[in-house]
């Protein structure tokens, strides 16, 4: 019987080892033939969308997997809004396949920083690399007209990396208190991004790395690219917002669009405004910001209504101006712009360049200096943390200016969450208390340190600030007062 059971298994074992020769051979036969494969999954590098509507390298790879069992089971099956199909039309460029047409690195001028995508990068990932700011993708795959879908990058293409945006800082809208003149909207008054772009600080000794333009064969290397720090940049100041104390009728607005089919537009659209050469400031290179009227805002702790909050959609460069109307192009869009939508002048003025103070939560807040709260927080929310802009209730009606540093902290609220439960017995000659628990009600502890703001922009009674640092999330209410 034990002879028998022996024999069984050698045969099994037989036809296993017949069968792991031929699978084996077939990858090797198919290579002699020289049949063409597709591109290998882990080169197709999908882009994240603002929304996080990207794919990634390893669910594409299960998902090839599931197809290729039985692509039956999988038809039908909706894609995730923001999402879009792979494109088919693979073709091998160089040493890499790409459905695109890429320039020739060699063709970019020498002075170009150039990079060379590799497997995991996004165009997300590099804008935080290389601005500090994700959100701001879009200004590279502006740079690189040849790829026809952001959602698809292919590791083997070349990148040209714009320069990092103009660090910029005060807006004051039109019509309200401390805004410049109406003739102040001239060009020749108007401070142009490259003449107010800050530089950034640099520590004693540094040296800063200059463009370098690398072979194909050399740009492989990922994350080469240095992360510049700033404040504030031009995302942070015309996709932010303001509180303005009254609702006006605008004085400029968008009047019509090139495309009468869109119903939503984006950088490049050409718009036309409501105001020429006759009656507005329309000058080429004049430009203004799009805004849009979300709601009241009232005071957190008072509940006394502060004024109308608008958000800052992107903003708009005059082109040419006619008597009465002038034609403009959307310079940078933040979210969705629609004709009929408001205008705004936007003033551009440098940030102060100067390092941030030493943030430490063992910091004694001075309640000498000017405090208030935080009041809103952009898109609406309740919490915040670091990176993101809020309003406060101070201006520069208190002495507030753009560069100026706050900090953020609670006050010490007595402790009070005491144990409940008192219990005093004896047990086998053994006898059990409660413990005792001190309380100091003559002295108050010192205010909670949760974080640092930097002020972008100011109005009279209001502000807007850039979370620099935070330890928990603030929120809605939160105490500020003037580092």
């Amino acid at each position: 019987m034990h002879k028998a059971r022996s024999s069984s298994l050698t045969s099994a074992a037989a036809i296993i080892a017949f069968f792991g020769f031929f699978g084996a051979a077939r990858p090797a036969a198919q290579e002699a033939q020289g049949a063409p494969s597709p591109a290998p999954a882990d080169t197709l590098q999908p882009q994240e969308t603002q929304q996080g509507t990207g794919q990634s390298a390893d669910d594409r790879s299960g998902t090839a997997k599931k197809k290729a069992k039985g692509a039956g089971k999988r038809a039908g099956v909706p894609l995730q809004a923001g999402s879009t199909l792979p494109p088919k039309n693979l073709k091998k460029v160089g040493d890499h396949w790409t459905p695109y047409d890429p320039p020739d690195p060699e063709s970019f001028p020498p002075d170009a920083t150039l990079h060379i995508i590799v497997p995991g990068d996004t165009l997300w990932d590099l804008a935080d690399l290389v601005f500090g700011n994700p959100y701001l993708w879009p200004q590279i795959w502006n740079e690189n007209r040849y790829i026809t879908d952001s959602h698809w990058i292919y590791p083997g293409d070349p990148l040209l990396l714009p320069a990092r945006p103009t660090v910029v800082s005060e807006v004051v809208p039109q019509g309200q208190e401390g805004a410049p003149p109406p003739q102040a909207a001239a060009p020749e008054q108007v401070a142009q991004p490259e003449e107010t772009e800050a530089q950034p600080v640099e520590a004693p000794g540094a040296e800063t790395p200059a463009p370098t333009h690398k072979a194909p064969e050399t740009a492989h290397a990922p994350r080469t690219l240095p992360k510049l720090e700033s404040f504030a940049d031009d995302y942070d100041l015309r996709c932010s917002g303001f509180i303005a104390p009254r609702e006006e009728k605008p004085d400029y607005f968008i009047t019509n669009q090139e495309e009468e089919a869109k119903s939503g537009l984006t950088e490049g659209d050409i718009v036309y405004l409501n105001r020429g050469r006759l009656n507005g400031h329309t000058e080429p290179g004049t430009e203004y910001s799009v805004v849009m009227r979300e709601g009241e805002v009232r005071h957190p702790i008072t509940h006394k209504f502060l004024g109308h909050y608008y958000k800052r959609l992107g903003s708009v460069k005059v082109l040419a101006a006619q008597d009465t109307t002038a034609i403009a192009a959307i310079s940078m869009a933040c979210d969705e712009i629609r004709t009929g939508q408001a205008l705004v002048p936007l003033y551009i003025t440098p940030l102060p360049a100067k390092p941030a103070p030493a943030f430490s939560r063992l910091t004694v807040v001075s309640m000498d200096k000017p405090s208030g709260y935080i009041v809103h927080v952009l898109d609406d929310q309740e919490r915040a943390g670091a990176g993101q802009v809020v309003d406060i209730d101070l201006g520069y009606g208190d002495g507030l200016n753009a560069g100026d540093f706050l900090t953020v902290f609670l006050p010490s609220e007595p402790y009070s969450y005491y144990p409940k439960i008192k219990y005093d017995y004896e047990w086998r000659n053994r006898r059990f208390q409660s413990p005792q628990y001190w309380r100091d009600d003559n002295n108050q502890p010192p205010p909670k340190v949760i974080g640092q703001l930097v002020v972008i922009f100011t109005e009279k009674k209001t502000a807007t600030a850039k979370i620099l640092q935070s330890t928990r999330e603030i929120e809605v209410g939160d105490s500020v007062v003037v580092y």
